[in-house]
């Protein structure tokens, strides 16, 4: 992790604070253009890599994404949100995007506890993945 990468990354982790997705934000930085996945409670488990059309989800439905590369974010073991608990769920961008090197950011599904997305990119470029603290947050940054 927090290396530059084309290829597959992924961790398991047991969290000790349940994961609820709380926002997704997309932002040009400069150099790379950044993806924050933010949650109430620890990182979850996932796996991050390239992936190629066509993009189908769990009932074989296509789903169309701007851009012309794809990179795959699935995250494990996410609960829904809890209604008792008042946890809301999270923000996402919706529709394409102003930046650079990000043109879409797309939840594909959210099934048995795994929420996938996929982020739709001008290029193929580098990426890399950093897990960060206080809050929670799992960043996926794009080389411009």
């Amino acid at each position: 992790m927090n290396a530059w990468t084309a290829a597959k990354v992924s961790r398991e982790t047991e969290w000790r604070k349940t994961p609820y997705l709380k926002a997704v934000r997309a932002a040009k930085n400069k150099g790379f253009d950044r993806v924050v996945f933010e949650f109430t409670g620890d990182v979850p488990s996932f796996q991050i890599e390239f992936i190629k059309l066509p993009i189908t989800n769990t009932a074989d439905e296509e789903i169309k994404i701007a851009g012309k590369f794809f990179l795959s974010i699935n995250m494990r073991t996410l609960p829904y949100p809890d209604e008792a608990d008042k946890i809301p769920d999270a923000e996402i961008p919706v529709g394409k995007l102003n930046l650079p090197v990000i043109a879409e950011i797309t939840q594909i599904e959210w099934f048995e506890g795994d929420r996938w997305f996929v982020v739709g990119l001008k290029a193929k470029k580098l990426y890399r993945v950093q897990q960060l603290q206080n809050p929670s947050r799992l960043v996926v940054d794009f080389k411009q």
